[in-house]
């Protein structure tokens, strides 16, 4: 006999007629502006702001703890010519972190690795081994996680020990204890209130692009959109604002690789969506870093080379 494991508990019924007004005059039948009210947006601004997310109302990136103190050090590093390593992580939202991470400091004139591990060999996060052959054989001396790090002391310690600066940017589950790294970037840290906890590794390592490049640099914005899709976080505050915005850019995206895996996949352009991402690019992403190595997502999603894209 099956038993229930769950007491659900339902939400109490929202009824606002002035809200339920405004919402008719935006065109939403009566059960969905219900639903939106069930689910905390209640007042005219925040149905605005849901209906029409705005580049504007992004949250300011020095709001992130230890933004300033990152910022400072990769500047300091690209100024001196160090060497850079971007160590990122075998999914989408992983890939799209660091592809990010990638052409923000190449675009400010940095030496730059990047590397994904491989989940077979490497495991999840920061590797001893990795950090140590990176640092060993190629004068790597500032190491930047994007969608891992948080929960890597072994690595990190092993890093500050060689004398080689680590600054973390995740978005995973805060451990109690936070490794010892130079600058930890996290929505979720707990000494700092950022207004909005649910940003995927892509978006964590966008906010650390904005800084860096002091805008908002729209055309990462198609990475970031497939990334936060890929992820499942959210999709409300600013990963609505940004997966809105990104789906535009990915319409019109001028990466070859995306372009060929959509002609690949029969998909139309114009026709791209927040399924074409999350039923057909992402999986396809995600099956690099599940079958063996993900470093070519990095080259297809930033590289030029035409012949090369359709190979990977």
């Amino acid at each position: 006999m099956i038993t229930s494991k769950y007491e659900w508990q339902f939400a109490a019924p929202f009824s606002d007629d002035t809200f339920l007004a405004q919402a008719k005059k935006r065109g939403l039948e009566a059960s969905a502006a219900k639903l939106l009210g069930e689910r905390g947006i209640q007042t005219e601004e925040a149905l605005d702001r849901f209906l029409e997310p705005r580049l504007e109302d992004l949250h300011d990136p020095y709001l992130l703890h230890d933004m300033d103190k990152a910022v400072e050090r990769i500047r300091r590093a690209i100024e001196d010519y160090e060497q850079i390593l971007i160590y990122g992580d075998y999914d989408a939202d992983g890939m799209t972190a660091a592809s990010i991470m990638k052409e923000t400091l190449e675009q400010m004139g940095a030496e730059v690795a990047v590397y994904l591990p491989n989940r077979f060999t490497d495991g999840y996060g920061p590797n001893a081994s990795v950090y140590k052959y990176f640092i060993e054989q190629q004068g790597i001396s500032l190491i930047i996680t994007v969608d891992n790090g948080v929960a890597g002391h072994e690595a990190i310690e092993l890093a500050q020990s060689m004398g080689v600066d680590v600054i973390v940017t995740d978005h995973h589950a805060m451990p109690e204890v936070l490794p010892d790294a130079y600058a930890i970037i996290h929505p979720e840290h707990p000494d700092a209130d950022y207004p909005f906890k649910h940003l995927a590794g892509c978006g964590v390592a966008f906010k650390l692009a904005c800084a860096l490049l002091e805008e908002v640099p729209l055309d990462f914005l198609d990475l970031v959109a497939i990334g936060t899709i890929a992820d499942m976080v959210s999709l409300t505050d600013e990963n609505r604002i940004l997966v809105k915005y990104g789906l535009g850019v990915l319409r019109q995206t001028q990466r070859i690789g995306l372009q060929e895996m959509l002609k690949l996949a029969s998909i139309a352009p114009q026709d791209v969506n927040e399924e074409t991402v999350g039923f057909q690019i992402a999986p396809r992403l995600n099956a690099l870093g599940r079958l063996d190595d993900p470093n070519p997502a990095v080259e297809l999603l930033t590289g030029f080379d035409d012949e090369e894209a359709l190979e990977i």
